[in-house]
């Protein structure tokens, strides 16, 4: 008796194994929540491409990638979601129950954090890979920086918040630097008389040396029509009597200097050129040194490029529906786009070759220490309608590099794709170096469905990595047709 029980039981079992192995899968992904304040509520889930797939009743579109969603509109209260997959003999439903309850109007201006009077002021000076940013505001990219300054410059902190220094530059510009980026020093920050100034070449570089009897703090931005690059000095009254050039340069057409404010010296580099190669700025020994950049070959065959692969390691940026990471799809591309260029015979510096985690301090060393003539980060974005294409945009902080920018978005548009945008003032950490032109590409978005499909499609990955190259291509024509005016 008991020996045919078991066996009983145990057909029951495969009969149930079977049948639920007859039933198509559903895994809800996104929406299952028990409250809500956002009347439009993304449901997304996951099934097998092949089913047909229902949110409250109506038919939605599965994705190659399992994929499907729906924005179903709330009521006030108590709320039930229905999804369903089907095949061709089974269905598999959930339900979801949502409470919304409409946000009450409220003071959307966001208060920028304490700042503490530092009584007596408090003297710091800086470490490696500082920078001053403009406010203490803060968001997911940090405060709007400056830009990057030199180590071992004097800073007089007056305030604080919990994890900025406010330091005073001259007697009417203040600046914040992260406290974890100086240290306190017995050193004063004092209003200082500058001295001569040099310009010569030397090799690749138009060099400009400004005497200062001390470090000082500075801030660097380029204009256009001509295109110029300014430095602010703070706290030096000029005191520079000469300003000699030794021989021609490659891309400077001249040097002069302004007294902006009573301690404010301002450095005005004309170049020759339209458009800038990049420029580094900081101290040896006290002399404030200048390089710009000479304009390289035109030609791919005689460039370095430098392309960095979004996220990676522990941090996978974002991940689609299907469970596609950034990380991947980032890296993908930026290897196709090294192959092409390789190809055409340019020379390729990759910040990472494989799945690791690297900050972002190293990458942008990498890029410096290889003297790239131009560089491209690949990113894949996140955010907003799951069942919309968002779009393809490109992001710059220079105006010297919107053209480039430009040039990769129009590209980029030829594939059909919607425009997200073009945008300037990017405080991305990897858009700041002045070192060589850049821009930052996020081609689509990894949390739409219709683009993370393209984006899982390894012949539109090959696609983007095309249009990328000839996005590039295009800005050194550009820069050809400039110099030929």
């Amino acid at each position: 008796m008991n020996y045919f029980r078991h066996i009983t039981i145990s057909i029951a079992s495969i009969l149930a194994l079977s049948a639920n192995a007859d039933a198509p899968s559903l895994n809800i992904v996104q929406g299952a929540k028990s409250s809500t304040s956002r009347a439009q509520h993304n449901t997304i889930a996951t099934t097998e491409p092949s089913n047909k797939a229902f949110i409250n009743g109506k038919e939605v579109k599965v994705y190659s990638t399992g994929a499907f969603a729906d924005v179903v509109t709330l009521n006030e209260g108590s709320n039930t979601i229905t999804i369903s997959t089907q095949n061709s003999s089974e269905t598999t439903s959930q339900k979801i129950s949502i409470n919304y309850s409409a946000p009450k109007t409220a003071n959307t201006i966001q208060n920028s954090p304490s700042t503490r009077p530092i009584s007596p002021a408090l003297n710091v000076k800086t470490l490696s890979d500082a920078y001053l940013q403009f406010g203490n505001g803060d968001d997911r990219l940090g405060g709007t920086k400056m830009g990057f300054i030199d180590k071992g410059i004097t800073l007089k902190a007056i305030s604080q918040t919990d994890n900025l220094y406010l330091v005073q530059l001259s007697k009417n510009r203040v600046a914040y630097i992260p406290k974890n980026l100086v240290a306190e020093t017995l050193d004063r920050a004092e209003i200082i008389n500058s001295g001569s100034w040099s310009i010569s070449q030397s090799r690749n570089t138009d060099r400009i040396s400004i005497s200062l009897p001390m470090r000082l703090p500075y801030q660097s931005w380029t204009q256009l029509n001509p295109t110029t690059i300014c430095i602010d000095i703070f706290g030096a009254t000029n005191n520079s009597n000469w300003i000699t050039q030794r021989g021609e340069l490659g891309m400077i057409k001249h040097v002069d200097w302004q007294q902006v404010d009573s301690d404010v010296l301002r450095a005005i580099i004309t170049l020759k050129d339209e458009y800038s190669w990049g420029y580094s700025i900081g101290y040896e020994g006290n002399n404030l040194v200048i390089n710009v950049k000479h304009r390289p070959s035109l030609r791919l065959k005689d460039l370095t490029i430098g392309l960095d692969a979004g996220h990676g390691g522990k941090y996978p940026g974002a991940i689609g529906a299907s469970g596609l990471k950034e990380s991947f799809v980032n890296l993908d591309i930026v290897q196709r786009i090294k192959q092409i260029l390789e190809k055409k015979g340019a020379k390729v510096i990759l910040s990472r070759d494989s799945d690791i985690d690297i900050t972002m301090t190293q990458r942008k060393k990498i890029f410096i220490n290889n003297n790239v003539d131009l560089m491209m980060s690949v990113h894949n974005n996140a955010g907003g309608s799951p069942i919309n294409e968002m779009g393809t945009s490109t992001y710059y902080k220079s105006i010297a590099n919107r053209d480039l920018a430009q040039c990769v978005l129009n590209r980029m548009l030829d594939l059909g794709l919607r425009n997200f945008g073009l945008t300037g003032n990017f405080n991305f950490s990897l858009n700041a170096p002045t070192e060589y032109p850049n821009l930052l590409l996020e081609a689509l978005f990894m949390s739409s469905l219709p683009e993370e499909e393209m984006l899982a499609d390894p012949k539109f990955r090959q696609r983007i990595a095309k249009q990328a190259v000839k996005g590039i291509e295009d800005y050194l024509k550009l820069v050809k047709q400039s110099i030929k005016k």
